[in-house]
């Protein structure tokens, strides 16, 4: 028995043709090839939804109960065999999205328990920009907190989000169960969310020398398609920002707590053009000039002659 039916975004088409061949989509198959084309004719958990496919699940289980003369009583046999038959179980939760489909309305209370990137309004960020954010955890740690009582043990993460266009921030969270701890950080790093000034979408303005306690921190601009040439912990970073031409080095302490604390104090000293205008009493264009196109500046009210 041919005829049309349609699983999820993985549509296709049979139809009765003339002859001994169908039409599979686009194409005509013969009724052998499109018997080998089986991956079409089963649901996919990842690819296909099986709450927006039930009628098409309840017209096999129909159609399976016709084949077997079985009555009512023997539905839940006729389930187990249709599961079986198309390959139909539950989503995994590891396929499940960490964030909800559409916006929950406004006033509403989103329960941290479904992953640690979950919206809410307590956010301060609205929810288009929140779908773009890159995550990034790179320390999650147990920690001993010594008392009277004894040591009392706790995770801790540092976590680092950011959209790629400039903006990004890091967070700390720390809890009994490592998850928690995550959800945590990744919470008040969108908080802290800051956007830095990237010279040309790609690189900074200047190179930076920042000291953060024992971290000495030494950051270089460079020409396009020269890469991130810096360490893992920096390279996440930057991955968050939305920098890709850029050198590094770290002398002194090398704790990625410090590394990350001090890449973002770093990334706020940068003085862009507005600001050396501003401050020497130039026109922004000679700036601009000076520093990228290597034409000589012209203070305001001189003569450059």
């Amino acid at each position: 028995m041919l005829g049309s039916q349609s699983v999820g975004v993985r549509a296709f088409t049979v139809s009765a043709a003339t002859g001994d061949k169908v039409q599979l989509g686009s194409d005509y198959v013969t009724l052998k090839e499109a018997q080998n084309k089986r991956g079409l004719f089963k649901l996919d958990p990842i690819y296909d939804d099986v709450e927006e496919n039930s009628s098409v699940i309840n017209l096999w289980k129909r159609q399976k109960a016709a084949e077997l003369n079985a009555d009512s009583s023997a539905m839940s046999h006729i389930d187990e065999l249709v599961r079986k038959e198309h390959n139909i179980f539950e989503v995994p939760d590891d396929f499940q999205r960490p964030y909800p489909k559409y916006p929950p309305p406004k006033g509403a209370v989103i329960s941290d328990d479904g992953g640690d990137m979950v919206w809410s309004a307590d956010l301060k960020i609205p929810y288009e920009e929140f779908r773009r954010l890159a995550k990034k955890t790179l320390i999650v740690k147990r920690t001993v907190q010594m008392t009277r009582k004894g040591k009392m043990p706790s995770m801790y993460a540092m976590v680092v989000v950011g959209n790629g266009r400039g903006s990004a921030g890091y967070g700390e969270g720390k809890s009994d169960e490592a998850a928690k701890a995550v959800l945590f950080a990744t919470r008040a790093a969108i908080k802290n969310m800051s956007h830095f000034p990237r010279y040309d979408e790609r690189t900074l303005y200047h190179d930076i020398e920042h000291k953060f306690k024992a971290t000495k921190l030494f950051l270089w601009a460079r020409r396009p398609g020269f890469g991130c040439r810096v360490s893992p912990v920096i390279h996440n970073i930057f991955e968050c920002v939305g920098i890709h031409d850029i050198a590094g080095k770290v002398h002194g302490s090398r704790n990625p707590m410090n590394v990350i604390k001090a890449v973002f104090e770093a990334l706020k000293k940068q003085r862009i053009p507005s600001d050396l205008a501003k401050a020497r009493g130039l026109r922004l264009v000679d700036v601009n000039h000076t520093y990228y196109q290597g034409i000589r500046t012209t203070p305001v009210g001189r003569s450059k002659f």
